[in-house]
């Protein structure tokens, strides 16, 4: 016999709506069946396999019914895979248990090719009555939370006055934070709030930065009360308007795209928090963020920001939680409370269970008792308490259950309990689960599929989303929805949705998380893939030109649709979206994955050609995110370099080759990049291009300083800034680098090295501005650290010190861990100058730690020379000794030749504080003066030369 899946997605393997399990008792013949007891006969039990247990208990239940093989094989075997032989083997057990045959049955018929049917004549009502249709749903009703609900209304009424407020809620799954915010609204309504509400999505992969923002300022901004809000956007922040395109005409959305130049987070940040503050001016805003616990981390980092801010504002922020998913997730917001505790305008409330008073409340309130059932009531009310621990979730559930039982009856007169109800068997699930798998096992085949292909579709759906997995229209899909919304309560309306391409779908929510993991986990692997490939297939038509809003869930859908290479495209557009954002770590994460991806596809030269592709992309999130010298960095970018060597991609050879050359400039010997730079070269005058030519120029150029020869570097700096400006900003895109900006922040370094001081100034200054022009944070963070030393190496304290600020706030939002190092490293060197000798060193200290974190050794003989000269001045000279020491150790190792004068000139005055010979401490003073001439340092020569004449007893001339 072949085998048959069940719950396999078929119209003939769903319930009916009339599908009834048995739940009370009945009898038959000589024979009593409890679904409870179990079946006896008389006093003597009847020994049954559980599957023949069940399969009895389902025949009884649809007694006078043909019940087809799909049927049973879904309600008796639930998702395994089993053949037909397993049935009829249990068909053949109960009838020699019943003493029944085949041929002429009393108690089970075989209706050949269409399945079996229950025909014994019962001694008794096999069941109550079913309830009306008005009691088969428990009416939603705010209890228990009186403390909670004040403090957020006393929040609400500092934000009326202006003073911003942060509440966080706090809870686990189903403990009632949705119903408490609602209550809340329901009470502020009068006071004419303008509500905004969002909620973030369970996430694949790295989040969308800004998501429940964006859902919120979308939802609110379509509604009438949202257009003083709508008005605020465009007033204030244009940049969260382009991203929300729905909201503007055509027109209008390309004169707001024309204002905004990139999406930086300090710019977001800024632009939304002043939003809010303009458009509750007049009215007071309440802004309600759902499941924070998935939320991204920008997002809980505006939160932190927005309860920071000392101006006033009419804006009350409620965000609700999971404090144990944001445990297990290491999530920002887990450590956000302890923070918005200190500050004055923020609080956070923690739900527990409700109290056994609260459920009565809650019982009374729902189920208003006949007389004189008003005690058995009360004494369900505490028996609920005691099995659900107070959880509201698991009560309603409950209670629902009891009602569709009819342990739990209502009328016109008021509710009472069945006569015959034992305690101990109430049908109180031991497991949500379970009870929801019956709730779920209540609904008709075409809504059961309809939820089922939701469930693959998020938390949140769309039923275009839905019709398109089944391949059904809208319409049809739709009124399915609507239908089970108000029948079951599993999903609720949410509105309406307006697709890129036109389509106008209705929009529903599952009530609870745990509806759609248990229908999602009921699907058959491979119908699941089938629905997941349809919906990844019909968000990509249905994007349009905001293909990069769902690039991530297209690439999630086509992943378990079994479409790799498909999921692999749209992991690589989610990257780059995330990488223009400057969502680094983001970018990183999906760039990664699509690599894991792409070994599992079929080896093939496209393939090879997939994996060059990703690792050049990943390069560039690493390098900002660890540092050009991280290994990570390192691993990558030579894995590309043999993949192109291996499948003879030149081109791709030499963007892996020209970042291996990078990393190897961070963290390898002098002579090891210079000859990386060489070859770099050599490959980009074969090739003839000015793009290549330009970066191989800006290669060679800066390992050149490294090595000492600042006039030949230069010169080759100077000549790749003007080749790389006759190429389009657009053509180093996928080098993830401007050479033009990078060759002039570099080339001030030799020049100021070369004493002309006025001509590095005009370089540093030409590089910053043109990364600002880009807009470009990492490239703008570089290019003002670069700028930042040359301040230092012409020591000029006041501009070294504000290009640091900037740098080290720019950093710490973008999270550029080197860049980070080299501003702790001038902000240090600056503190020293002012005064602050303990601070300072410490400063240069901690940078010279974390710019060793990062995998980079280049930089550490002049962060050492530097903290060698802070330590002698502040009169510390062991110390002084000990990293100058260091310092020409790493020289030796390094050979990083550029610091070389500085570190002869300041062993000379480390001679001197220590007592030394006069000749050993000239000796030293003139071999600074000799290297520095050899390089053409005319900088560290003056130095060199002026420290030598005083310590000669002659005045410079």
């Amino acid at each position: 016999m072949g085998k048959t899946w069940a719950n396999c997605g078929n119209a003939h393997a769903r319930l009916p709506s009339s599908f009834i399990v048995l739940h009370q008792p009945i009898t038959f013949g000589p024979f009593r069946l409890d679904p409870r007891a179990g079946l006896t006969r008389g006093r003597r039990a009847v020994r049954l396999t559980p599957k023949a247990f069940s399969l009895l208990c389902v025949l009884a239940g649809e007694r006078g019914r043909v019940v087809g093989k799909e049927e049973l094989f879904r309600a008796v075997w639930r998702g395994a895979v089993v053949g037909d032989t397993a049935l009829v083997t249990c068909v053949q057990e109960l009838r020699r248990a019943l003493g029944d045959k085949a041929g002429r049955p009393r108690y089970i018929e075989t209706l050949h090719r269409r399945g079996y049917r229950f025909i014994a004549e019962p001694a008794a009502a096999p069941a109550a009555a079913a309830p009306p249709a008005s009691a088969l749903s428990v009416a939603p009703v705010f209890v228990g939370r009186p403390r909670e609900l004040d403090e957020i209304e006393a929040a609400f009424e500092a934000a009326r006055d202006g003073k911003r407020q942060v509440v966080l809620v706090a809870g686990e799954a189903g403990i009632g934070k949705t119903t408490l915010v609602r209550a809340f609204l329901s009470r502020a309504a009068a006071r004419a709030p303008v509500l905004a509400w969002g909620q973030s999505a369970e996430h694949y992969g790295a989040a969308e930065p800004y998501h429940p923002l964006l859902d919120a300022l979308s939802r609110c901004c379509r509604t009438q009360e949202g257009a003083a809000l709508l008005a605020a956007l465009e007033a204030h922040a244009p940049l969260w308007l382009a991203q929300m395109p729905s909201l503007v005409s055509p027109s209008r959305l390309r004169a707001v795209q024309r204002r905004v130049a990139g999406a930086t987070p300090q710019r977001m940040q800024r632009e939304i928090t002043e939003a809010l503050e303009a458009a509750a001016a007049e009215r007071p805003l309440a802004l309600w963020l759902e499941d924070l616990h998935w939320a991204d981390a920008p997002t809980i980092d505006w939160l932190a920001a927005f309860a920071r801010r000392p101006e006033a504002a009419r804006v009350l922020v409620i965000g609700t939680y999971r404090p144990v998913e944001a445990r297990a997730g290491r999530h920002a917001l887990y450590t956000l409370g302890d923070e918005l505790a200190r500050q004055g305008g923020s609080r956070t409330l923690t739900l527990g269970p409700l109290a056994a008073e609260a459920v009565g409340q809650y019982m009374r309130t729902c189920f208003p008792p006949r007389p004189g059932e008003e005690q058995r009531i009360s004494d369900l009310a505490l028996e609920v308490h005691r099995r659900t621990e107070g959880s509201p979730l698991f009560m309603v559930g409950v209670l629902g259950e009891l009602v569709n039982r009819g342990v739990l009856r209502g009328d016109e007169a008021g509710w009472s309990l069945a006569n015959e109800t034992d305690r101990a068997g109430l049908g109180i699930p031991v497991f949500l689960r379970q009870l929801i798998e019956r709730q779920i096992d209540r609904l008709a085949a075409p809504a059961l599929r309809v939820l089922e292909a939701a469930s693959l579709a998020g938390l949140r759906f769309d039923a275009a989303i839905v019709a398109a997995a089944l391949e059904r229209p809208i319409a049809e899909v739709e009124q399915i929805c609507a239908d089970t919304a108000r029948d079951h309560g599993l999903i609720v309306e949410a509105g309406r949705a307006e697709w890129p391409d036109g389509t106008l779908a209705s929009r529903f929510s599952f009530v609870h998380a745990l509806y759609r993991e248990a229908l999602a986990a009921s699907l058959p692997a491979a119908r699941g893939a089938q629905l997941h490939r349809r919906i990844g297939e019909r968000l990509a038509e249905g994007s349009r030109g905001r293909a990069e809003e769902v690039a991530a869930q297209v690439a999630m859908h086509l992943e378990r649709g079994g479409d790799l290479a498909g999921a692999v495209t749209w992991l690589r557009r989610a990257g780059d979206a995330a990488q223009r954002r400057t969502a680094m770590r983001e970018a990183a994460a999906y760039f990664e994955h699509a690599l894991g991806l792409v070994a599992r596809l079929p080896p093939a030269r496209s393939r090879d050609g997939l994996e060059v592709e990703l690792r050049l992309a990943l390069c560039a999130p690493l390098i900002a995110a660890h540092g050009m010298g991280s290994e990570r960095v390192e691993a990558c970018a030579k894995q590309a370099l043999a993949a192109c060597s291996a499948i003879g991609d030149r081109d791709g050879r030499f963007a892996a080759h020209r970042i291996v050359w990078n990393n190897s400039l961070m963290r390898d010997p002098a002579p090891t990049a210079l000859a990386h730079a060489r070859e770099l070269m050599q490959e980009a005058r074969a090739v003839r291009r000015d793009v290549e030519l330009a970066l191989a120029h800006r290669a060679l150029g800066c390992s050149l300083i490294y090595a000492g020869e600042h006039a030949e570097a230069a010169r080759l700096l100077a000549r790749g800034a003007a080749i790389a400006d006759r190429v389009a900003d657009g053509e180093f895109e996928r080098f993830a680098e401007q050479p033009g900006m990078v060759c002039r922040a570099f080339g001030a370094w030799p020049t100021a090295f070369m004493g002309l001081a006025d001509e590095a100034v005009r370089l540093s200054d030409e590089s910053v501005a043109h990364a600002r022009r880009r807009d470009d944070p990492h490239g703008l963070a570089f290019a003002l650290v670069t700028v930042g030393l040359v301040d230092l190496f012409n020591r000029d304290a006041r501009r070294a010190d504000a290009v640091a600020r900037e740098v080290q706030v720019l950093s710490e939002q973008h999270h550029f861990a080197q860049w980070i190092a080299f501003a702790h490293e001038i902000r240090g060197w600056v503190a020293f100058q002012a005064g602050e000798h303990e601070g300072g060193i410490r400063l240069m200290q901690h940078a010279l730690e974390r710019l060793h974190a990062t995998g980079a050794r280049t930089h550490s003989s002049r962060v050492l020379a530097n903290l060698a000269e802070s330590c002698l001045v502040a009169c510390r000279i062991a110390e002084a000794r000990r990293y100058l020491e260091a310092a020409f150790a790493h020289r030796e190792a390094h050979g990083e030749h550029y610091y070389a004068p500085e570190l002869y000139r300041l062993r000379a005055l480390v001679l001197r504080a220590e007592g030394a010979p006069e000749p050993a401490a000239r000796a030293s003073l003139r071999e600074a003066v000799t290297i520095a001439r050899r390089q053409g340092a005319r900088l560290f020569e003056e130095r060199a030369a002026l420290a030598l004449a005083r310590q000669l007893g002659v005045h410079s001339r």
